[in-house]
């Protein structure tokens, strides 16, 4: 394979890339608002990727390939050694984050002070409200004879009903009470 193929395909697999070396300029860009921890991995994103298109014009410059692949593994080492400070640093900052949110808590959320009582009669209502007026809508609803929607009235309201009820207990429940 000649030098002239292999810096065109070099310069090709640069140029399809910038998905990721754009996205590592960007985050150098924003500088201090980023942790240091992704402008490092960033750094080294950019580090590979210039080595890469480095050694692609350096094939397509010279007629001796050692330069070009002295270059790619300059890149390679540098942008392994910027990851491997790169994670360091992320693990500083989890240990940080950490900290700092441990000095945060407080303990457990305080609970309202709604007794239970209170707390299940609200659901009853409500259940008792729908369920009231979901019977009464299959009362009034036209179609077939009046026993059946009475029937039909009278079960689907003690349903709705006894879900808010189970709801209700739920409700209560978990809140410890």
């Amino acid at each position: 394979m000649t030098h002239t193929v292999l810096a065109i395909s070099t310069a090709a697999l640069t140029a399809s890339g910038y998905v990721w070396y754009l996205p590592a300029i960007a985050d150098l860009q924003a500088g201090a608002d980023r942790p240091r921890s992704i402008r490092t991995a960033a750094a080294a994103c950019v580090l590979w990727w210039a080595a890469l298109a480095l050694a692609g014009g350096l094939l397509l410059a010279l007629s001796d390939w050692r330069p070009a692949a002295q270059v790619a593994l300059a890149g390679l080492v540098g942008g392994a050694a910027l990851r491997v400070r790169a994670r360091w640093d992320r693990r500083g900052e989890q240990r940080e984050s950490a900290a700092r949110w441990a000095a945060l808590d407080v303990g457990p959320a305080r609970r309202t002070g709604r007794p239970t009582a209170v707390t299940l009669a609200g659901w009853l209502v409500v259940g008792a409200a729908v369920a009231s007026l979901g019977a009464v809508a299959i009362l009034f609803s036209g179609g077939g004879g009046v026993v059946p929607r009475a029937a039909l009235a009278a079960v689907s309201g003690a349903g709705v009903a006894l879900a808010f009820l189970l709801m209700g207990l739920g409700n209560v429940r978990r809140q410890g009470r």
